[in-house]
C-alpha cells in the first residue's frame, strides 16, 4: 500500500515537472515571437523613415521585453537546480 502512495505521489511530481519545463518552453518561444516582432517594427521604421520617437519606445519595450526574459529564465533555472539537487 505504501509503495502504491509512493508510486503516485512520483506521477504527479513528474506530471508537474514535465508541465513546468512546458510553461517554460512556451515562455521562450512567446518570448522569441514578441522581441522578432519588435525588431521588425524598428526595422520597418528605420528603413521608412519613420518617427525616431515612435523607435525608441520601441527599442526600450525590446530591452524590457529581454530583462523580463532573463529574470524569469533565472528564476526558473533556480527551481531547477533546487528541484534536481533534491533528487541526488
Amino acid at each position: 500500500m505504501l509503495s502504491l502512495i509512493k508510486s503516485v505521489f512520483k506521477s504527479i511530481e513528474l506530471y508537474l515537472s514535465l508541465k513546468n519545463k512546458l510553461f517554460y518552453i512556451e515562455l521562450r518561444n512567446n518570448h522569441e515571437k514578441t522581441r522578432k516582432r519588435i525588431i521588425q517594427e524598428i526595422e520597418d521604421l528605420r528603413s521608412s523613415g519613420g518617427d525616431a520617437d515612435r523607435a525608441d519606445l520601441l527599442r526600450d519595450e525590446l530591452i524590457r521585453e529581454d530583462s523580463t526574459f532573463q529574470h524569469l529564465s533565472a528564476f526558473y533555472t533556480k527551481l531547477e537546480e533546487g528541484g534536481s539537487s533534491k533528487h541526488k
